[in-house]
């Protein structure tokens, strides 16, 4: 006889705890290796920090509270899509624009030239740049992928090292820095920002191509990767929440949800937050699981969303040199006469903008940049804040990042801020989720 709010899941099951990426990349790899998984998430949608909300201004569409953008270099999350049959929904853009004050447009693509001089002329044709400027960057890229940052403290030390001064760090370096890692190469992590130039712009010739979702991010994961997990034989439970760890002789037995209900497993990932850990291991022995991540601090992202009459940027994209967001996009469904526009802010804790300030700064901005807004009519704007965004990337950071994988019997971790030497991407979430699973399935996972 089963007691009343039990239920008995086989030794043989999994469960995940979390339906972000690095939720959906663990649930994935249990299911095809023959667990029977079941994915719990405490939100109504899966996809995590990638999500939408309701279109204010066009009736039926959702539009994505913040812009998530994979790479050319985010193989396993490209794996990923691959295997679930989902590369469609990411339409490749070989060329990323690069717009200056007045519109002005540069097109950094690949030339025919083989890695890693296949941008050699991309570099030369960024117009916002000089010659002595394009000479200086191209060779401290050089000496980092060769040589790496030394004993550099923070990345902007080391930039300051190779005589790149302000105008060029703030034009090149944390145009890229800051997007990828969303903090300023003052104050970051040179390991971290060498990957970013390495593999982001020298591993492959295809490594800095834009992908961006041709769906909104709900429709992207939870329709569409929560379909295929569910044809998998993934049980997914949302809008429910985990509270603790159940465990017994040694090893994870399941997880306590917050309704008092119970689900017996032989192996669990808890794929969330560093922050959310401490309650959910409370039932451990004390000191049996070491996670770190405690000293980690959070920082945000924000997005202006901008409703225009009619379109006022050319391009899918667009990436802005000088100004206080780093990128435009528009929507993925967005007609001809479609004049919705997202700009992201990276780096906004680095600020002291409330959301009126940032608006209008994003707004004078668009008028700077796409002289076509100066005859459109602003009909609504929106700003989105992400607090817990991502996480500061001070030098050191690395060792406040547990690796992801088994952390007790039975028990793994995963997340984009375990040490998958990634920065905090849905490419490093997505290596996690993989990593974790892995450990679970070898045999002392079991």
């Amino acid at each position: 006889m089963i007691p009343h709010g039990i239920i008995v899941v086989s030794s043989h099951r999994s469960i995940v705890v979390g339906g972000g990426v690095a939720g959906i990349a663990a649930a994935w790899r249990l299911a095809k290796a023959g667990r029977q998984v079941t994915l719990v998430e405490s939100r109504h949608a899966l996809g995590g920090r990638a999500r939408s909300f309701p279109d204010p201004v066009v009736t039926g569409r959702l539009t994505d509270s913040c812009q998530h953008v994979v790479m050319g270099c985010c193989s396993s999350l490209l794996s990923l899509l691959r295997q679930m049959g989902l590369q469609g929904l990411l339409r490749p853009h070989p060329v990323i624009h690069f717009l200056s004050p007045g519109g002005r447009r540069s097109r950094f693509e690949a030339s025919r030239l083989p890695p890693p001089v296949h941008l050699a002329w991309a570099l030369a044709g960024l117009h916002h740049l000089g010659l002595a400027d394009k000479a200086g960057i191209a060779a401290s890229i050089a000496s980092l992928a060769m040589r790496g940052t030394g004993a550099a403290g923070t990345f902007g030390e080391w930039l300051a090292r190779r005589g790149q001064g302000p105008r060029v760090v703030r034009d090149f370096w944390d145009l890229v820095i800051v997007s990828a890692l969303n903090q300023p190469s003052a104050g970051a992590c040179p390991r971290l920002a060498r990957k970013v130039f390495i593999d982001g712009f020298l591993a492959a010739r295809d490594s800095h191509e834009l992908r961006l979702p041709i769906v909104t991010l709900e429709d992207l994961f939870n329709i569409h990767m929560g379909e295929r997990l569910a044809g998998a034989g993934v049980r997914i439970l949302t809008a429910t929440d985990c509270k603790s760890i159940l465990q017994g002789h040694g090893r994870v037995t399941g997880i306590a949800l917050r309704d008092g209900t119970r689900l017996e497993a032989g192996s669990v990932v808890l794929a969330v937050p560093w922050e959310r850990l401490p309650a959910m291991l409370a039932g451990l022995p004390e000191g049996a699981v070491r996670c770190r991540g405690e000293s980690l601090r959070r920082a945000g992202i924000a997005a202006v969303h901008l409703w225009f009459d009619r379109r006022v940027l050319p391009t899918p994209h667009a990436a802005l040199v000088g100004a206080t967001a780093q990128w435009l996009f528009r929507h993925p469904s967005a007609d001809a006469g479609d004049g919705y526009l997202q700009a992201v802010v990276s780096g906004i804790d680095e600020t002291d903008h409330d959301a009126e300030s940032l608006a209008n700064s994003v707004i004078r901005d668009i008028g700077r940049f796409c002289p076509a807004s100066r005859r459109a009519k602003l009909i609504r704007s929106k700003v989105v804040r992400e607090n817990l965004a991502t996480f500061k990337v001070p030098p050191g950071v690395e060792n406040d990042r547990p690796r992801p994988g088994m952390v007790f019997p039975g028990l793994a971790i995963a997340g984009d801020w375990t040490g998958t030497g990634w920065p905090a991407t849905m490419e490093g979430a997505c290596r996690s989720g993989i990593e974790s699973a892995t450990t679970l399935l070898a045999p002392r996972g079991c």
